[in-house]
């Protein structure tokens, strides 16, 4: 069967494609490509619909298993186009439009405190968060957060860069980028600088919780 075949038959639980996308909070016209076949959905796009309606994400994705799980399945968590750096950076955070994906069970996305919509993987490339977090492991990350709600590793695009940094707000609203590795320097950022600090997401497990 059919990626669209498993949409359309998992549709038939809510009278129709259109009511499964109003469940999964898709757009009609999206889903109903989806379910024809013209079009496929992003790995993101899928694990939004395995959350909103508790189908396994894995059955979505490849036909394997059952399509409900209640909840403890495999979910497929989308990886990231770019190797974010513990060291240099690069330039752009884009999602591999072919999918790969890492799994992941849901219940333990959710005891991370991550939706698993909004979970993300990227690959640590460089060696300035050694120990914890060392060059090519897994970093997941909770995309939802946009900005800094307490001391924690991010990533984040400063200065055109990628950097993966353990992140500081003083009080005077100075923002420090920090390395767990020693021999790199702290950077700071400014109060008036802060426009250039985009945060792209909170870690929140690399090998072990963060």
């Amino acid at each position: 069967m059919t990626f669209g075949g498993r949409l359309t038959e998992l549709s038939e639980r809510y009278g129709g494609v259109g009511p499964l996308a109003d469940k999964a909070g898709i757009k009609r016209n999206t889903m109903y490509t989806w379910a024809s076949g013209d079009r496929e959905p992003r790995a993101s796009d899928i694990v939004q619909i395995a959350d909103k309606t508790g189908c396994s994400a894995l059955w979505l994705l490849t036909g394997q298993g059952s399509s409900f799980d209640g909840g403890s399945g495999f979910i497929p968590i989308p990886r990231l186009d770019v190797r974010a750096s513990a060291g240099g950076g690069r330039l752009a955070v884009i999602e591999d439009e072919e999918a790969q994906v890492v799994a992941f069970r849901s219940e333990w996305l959710r005891r991370l405190g991550v939706s698993p919509q909004h979970a993300q993987i990227i690959i640590a490339d460089g060696d300035s968060m050694v120990p914890t977090i060392g060059h090519g492991d897994l970093v997941l990350l909770d995309r939802s957060i946009e900005r800094i709600v307490d001391d924690g590793i991010y990533v984040l695009v400063y200065n055109g860069l990628v950097k993966l940094k353990r992140v500081q707000l003083l009080r005077s609203g100075t923002v420090l980028l920090k390395s767990d590795n020693a021999q790199y320097e702290t950077e700071e950022v400014s109060p008036h600088e802060l426009p250039e600090l985009i945060i792209e997401g909170r870690v929140r497990w690399a090998g072990g919780a963060i």
